[in-house]
């Protein structure tokens, strides 16, 4: 078994021990060893190998070693892992060696005899900052590679003739952007609380890394629907459960709903089935009328329910709101291409034209139920998946 398959057999977070002196490695190792992965070496140049093939989450390293000490090691591993963090040991209540230590981007400070609890608390706080920073830099390259997709595309020549799409595709692509940028200003207003009470108590803040991670998933899933497109290639169409699909739209707008100040609930009806269909283009209608609804909200008091219902043939989608709803001479258009009451809010007018057409394309209808100041249901019904027969069928 290879280095890699041992660590992703054993999926707790690792950390490696770097220390000249046996008491203090075999403590280490003894403390952390039920919650942790712990890899142990007696030298730098031992430990530097270890971390080349281990990526660990934490290194806890002794500044006083022969050879080469624990400040040449911070160097060499800051020269190779920025995001890692590193507590530094030393056995002696030096000023001089600390500050040296944080000049090279330590992350804490322990002096020997450490503290059990102190050393556990200060281990479960910097494998979660490690692990936040590599997600967060991950992300950060993945919007670059983003960017660089969509530049591309703006060069075919196909996105002119091809008019309206580009709109649709813009006005999804920027709710999904949307989300990114939701979710990042959680992340920053998160881990500045943290950096200043540094307690243990759970943080929000991988709970946002992962919704900008599925934010940034749909947006490439978006991507590639759309390059499918321009070479003109059929739908994707897999089998999912919609219960757990509807959960999964549901998640990725709350932070939306929340800088709203509104309340979003949740209802499924029924034991789960399957559906076949484009969960890339699905999953652009829930978000559209999720998006409508928020914007539709009153300023206090705001809530959205969702609701998946699975009957006899069908699987029954509804997201209702209890904001402004719309007028009886704008309701017969509301599907209509380009038509928006909110035009100077920026509004495109192609959210609930997109999801009729999706809708559509996969034998399914789509609804509205709504008046003047008693706020809109809007329903997407669609067939049930048909039992696999090792044909693939289409929805």
């Amino acid at each position: 078994m290879t280095c890699t398959e041992q660590k992703t057999a054993d999926a707790r977070p690792t950390v490696l021990v770097i220390d000249d002196e046996l008491g203090p490695r075999e403590s280490l190792r003894f403390l952390l060893k039920d919650d942790y992965r712990v890899l142990c070496a007696d030298e730098v140049g031992r430990g530097l190998i270890l971390l080349h093939e281990h990526t660990p989450d934490v290194v806890i390293m002794d500044i006083r070693m022969p050879g080469q000490n624990g400040i040449e090691g911070l160097r060499e591993i800051r020269k190779r892992d920025s995001e890692l963090a590193v507590i530094m040991l030393t056995g002696f209540a030096a000023v001089g060696t600390a500050q040296e230590a944080i000049r090279h981007e330590a992350s804490d400070y322990m002096e020997k005899p450490f503290d059990a609890t102190e050393m556990r608390r200060a281990v479960r706080h910097h494998v979660e900052q490690t692990r936040l920073r590599r997600k967060r830099n991950k992300l950060l390259s993945e919007a670059d590679s983003l960017d660089q997709r969509i530049r591309e595309l703006k060069g075919k020549d196909l996105m002119a003739e091809l008019g309206q799409s580009s709109a649709e595709f813009v006005h999804d692509l920027r709710n999904a952007l949307a989300v990114v940028t939701g979710s990042s200003s959680l992340l920053r207003l998160e881990i500045e609380e943290m950096q200043q009470r540094r307690t243990n108590a759970p943080s929000e803040a991988s709970r946002y890394l992962d919704m900008q991670e599925r934010a940034m998933e749909q947006c490439i899933e978006m991507l590639d629907t759309w390059q499918r497109l321009i070479r003109q290639n059929p739908q994707q169409q897999t089998r999912f459960f919609i219960h757990a699909f509807v959960r999964d739209c549901i998640e990725a707008r709350r932070p939306a709903v929340q800088a709203s100040q509104a309340q979003m609930t949740f209802e499924s009806l029924g034991e789960d089935v399957e559906l076949l269909g484009d969960r890339v283009q699905l999953t652009r209608v829930l978000t559209n009328l999720i998006v409508n609804a928020i914007h539709a909200l009153p300023a206090e008091n705001g809530r959205i329910h969702v609701c998946s219902e699975i009957l006899d043939t069908s699987v029954r989608i509804s997201v209702s709101d209890n904001g402004c709803g719309i007028s009886e001479e704008n309701l017969p258009r509301v599907f209509t291409p380009y038509f928006t009451t909110r035009r100077k809010l920026g509004g495109m007018g192609l959210g609930l034209f997109i999801a009729q057409k999706v809708a559509q394309s996969h034998g399914g209808t789509m609804s509205v139920e709504s008046a003047l100041d008693k706020g809109s249901k809007f329903v997407l019904k669609l067939p049930r998946a048909a039992a696999v027969t090792g044909a693939n069928g289409a929805a």
